[in-house]
């Protein structure tokens, strides 16, 4: 296996893939789209190219049924059903299999026989049942087509393969002729006489593309007579060509598809090379007047996109010393004071753009949810639209890459519990088919991503009583907790509405992988619900995960970072704002707005601030008020993560200020979290593993 050729061949391979599954889905709505049926036939065959130079035979043959299939499709031969589209589905999923092994550097193993099967008599016309319970056999007309090919390592040789006369074209030809022209074509290159494919025997009946050695004997006894194959006619044509010539007749320059008959020993196959070997002058001179397309297109290893990456965070956290450190000098130095500047505007036209390189289209994102809601809604048997909106908003690639797998938990969850079956839809007034919307949308440094259903909704009552019936939370608990509150019991592990587990949830796992991913990528998680109406769940991410613009806080003798992201504003405390509910502090941020209120003193040096005895001032974040000694500045940081502690901690990381000093940067969420859980208790049971 041509280790360069794989590196090449996967990344193709799998956009290939990916829009072939795009497109089969948008095929059970327009069946007849010839434009979409060649496009999934043109994936299926240029897969099946690229593994035949890998030598990944199992892929090839794989490949090819599905490439036969959607040949008959094209061709209008065969019309598209949901038994088709199935399996093309099913297929898809095993050269996605075929592709994780060739990426782990292994020949792929062959795919499961009975779909095999069941696509190639698909492909012949029968339906799934019959495809089930008969053996395959080649169609009546099947013929053996023999071609000569060059191979990988530049030996050339016959190629045969089992076709249909029906599906055989003459290679490259794409334009639709009338029968006229057709037959009138034939009667010029054979006169009265039909081309000749050699027949296959009706004695051989094997599975998918087998030739016998029985009927390859005959093949070469229709090509050659009893002579051999002819190689030295072949080397010596060759060889009269110039070295560059020779050098181009390889198997991507050189395929040609030729009825068994029409070879000639002595003749045809030099003859054939040469004229490849030498274009007519016309045709030549033409194709050396065409401009050569540029190619704007560069692909670069993730690996080295990160590393640039790091090395533009140091460069950020460079620029945050030299700023520092020119305006701690103590007599003002022009030059300085503009060489700083200019650095700045540098640091940050180069941060920017490599920020932009890592920046990729939500739609890679979602392309795999009309699948997921697709085989989901069918087995449950519910009827489901799904639309989606802002495929073409940008995020950064490790969003992209992290959330594929909580957006399909999402979308189940929402097939599972949110949506109702079309009776109970209908009987409720509502349309049978039920809707789920999937957005993404730009929100100045931020991308919101939604999925929403127009389904029951979340009964805050009913997931409240299942959690303390599971032993979740406690009764005492239960009677404290606010609406919202109750709506986030479904991200804790374990936890399920479900007394059963069934293949698409009820487990306790897909929410809280929902929640952890977002927390591990720095974002915010917000549900509302509307009971009998359907529910919304929200995700903001920062559009770029490698530098986190943070604001320094001071709390008695130790600097900390909050992220900017969580702050909605900067607040003086004011004694007569502080009220106890529930056994919990909070702050009347105005008339209408009542917020949870967190002493970091108390939480993280096990010593309350005392209001009016020092400085305190408040931050507000979207969760609730912190109280700190002293509010110092904002400043772009580089998030280092803190692999020694435990998974669990209060802090998203830790980063280097323009001071120099190591600065740990809090997690506003999960002190807030933390601090509700533990309100109303003895300040001693408080869990200290946070404390720095």
């Amino acid at each position: 296996m041509d280790m360069e050729i794989l590196q090449d061949y996967l990344p193709e391979a799998r956009e290939l893939l990916e829009k072939a599954q795009e497109d089969t889905l948008l095929l059970e709505s327009d069946p007849g789209n010839d434009e979409i049926l060649a496009s999934v036939f043109r994936a299926f065959h240029t897969l099946k190219g690229g593994a035949g130079f890998l030598e990944a035979d199992h892929l090839v043959r794989w490949t090819h049924h599905l490439e036969d299939l959607l040949d008959k499709l094209r061709s209008h031969t065969l019309t598209v059903s949901a038994n088709m589209i199935d399996a093309i589905l099913k297929g898809l999923d095993v050269i996605d299999n075929m592709l994780q092994q060739l990426a782990h550097g292994e020949i792929p193993a062959p795919g499961p026989v009975d779909l095999g099967q069941v696509i190639q008599q698909l492909a012949a016309g029968q339906t799934i049942e019959s495809a089930m319970s008969t053996p395959y056999c080649p169609p009546t007309d099947a013929t053996l087509l023999a071609s000569q090919r060059t191979t990988v390592d530049g030996h050339s040789g016959t190629y045969v393969e089992r076709t249909d006369v029906s599906s055989h074209s003459a290679p490259g030809s794409n334009d639709e002729i009338s029968e006229a022209e057709f037959e009138a074509t034939l009667d010029s290159l054979y006169g009265n006489q039909a081309p000749g494919l050699a027949d296959a025997p009706e004695r051989f009946c094997l599975t998918g593309d087998e030739i016998s050695p029985e009927e390859f004997e005959r093949v070469l006894d229709q090509l050659y007579g009893g002579q051999a194959p002819g190689y030295d006619a072949l080397e010596r044509t060759t060889q009269t060509q110039p070295a560059s010539v020779a050098s181009e007749l390889d198997a991507s320059a050189f395929h040609t598809d030729l009825p068994v008959q029409n070879l000639d020993a002595q003749q045809s196959l030099p003859t054939m090379l040469a004229s490849i070997a030498n274009p007519a002058p016309a045709a030549s001179a033409h194709a050396q007047s065409m401009p050569e397309a540029a190619d704007t297109t560069l692909r670069v290893d993730a690996l080295r996109l990160d590393a640039v990456m790091n090395q533009v965070g140091e460069l950020v956290l460079l620029r945050n010393r030299l700023a520092s450190a020119v305006s701690s000098l103590g007599e003002e130095n022009e030059d300085m004071t503009r060489i700083a500047r200019e650095v700045d505007l540098t640091v940050n036209d180069i941060q920017s753009t490599v920020m932009r390189l890592r920046m990729q289209p939500c739609k890679r994102l979602f392309q795999q949810l009309p699948r997921v809601v697709r085989d989901a809604s069918r087995q449950l048997g519910k009827e489901v639209k799904l639309d989606i909106v802002g495929e073409e908003v940008e995020i950064d690639k490790t969003v992209v890459d992290a959330l594929s797998g909580p957006m399909t938990h999402l979308i189940r969850n929402s097939l599972d519990h949110g949506i109702e079956p079309p009776e109970v839809r209908q009987a409720g007034g509502k349309p049978r088919g039920a809707t789920i919307r999937v957005a993404a949308v730009h929100l100045g440094d931020k991308v919101r991503i939604e999925v929403s259903d127009d389904g029951r909704g979340i009964d805050r009552q009913f997931v409240t009583q299942k959690a303390v019936d599971k032993g979740v939370i406690t009764t005492d608990q239960a009677a404290r907790l606010s609406e919202q509150e109750a709506l986030e019991l479904i991200f804790r592990p374990g936890f399920s509405t479900k007394d059963q587990a069934t293949d698409l949830s009820g487990r306790g796992v897909g929410m809280d992988v929902v929640k952890e991913t977002v927390r591990k990528l720095r974002g915010h998680l917000d549900i509302q619900t509307r009971l009998g109406l359907g529910t919304t769940i929200a995700m903001e991410f920062p559009l770029t995960m490698a530098v986190l613009p943070v604001l320094y806080l001071r709390l008695r003798r130790e600097i900390y970072a909050l992220p900017i992201s969580s702050i909605e504003s900067l607040l003086d405390i004011q004694e007569n704002r502080i009220h106890r509910m529930g056994g919990r502090s909070v702050y009347r941020v105005d008339g209408t707005q009542i917020t949870p209120m967190v002493d970091l003193g108390a939480l993280l040096n096990d010593r309350p601030l005392r209001l009016g005895s020092e400085p305190i001032e408040g931050v507000l974040t979207e969760r609730g008020l912190f109280m700190v000694s002293e509010v110092l500045g904002n400043e772009d940081s580089v998030v280092k993560p803190i692999d020694f502690l435990a998974e669990q901690t209060w802090y998203q990381g830790a980063t280097i200020s323009g001071k120099g000093n190591v600065v740990l940067i809090l997690d506003p969420v999960a002190l807030i979290g933390h601090a509700l859980e533990y309100s109303g208790t003895d300040r001693t049971t408080l869990d200290q593993r946070g404390a720095a």
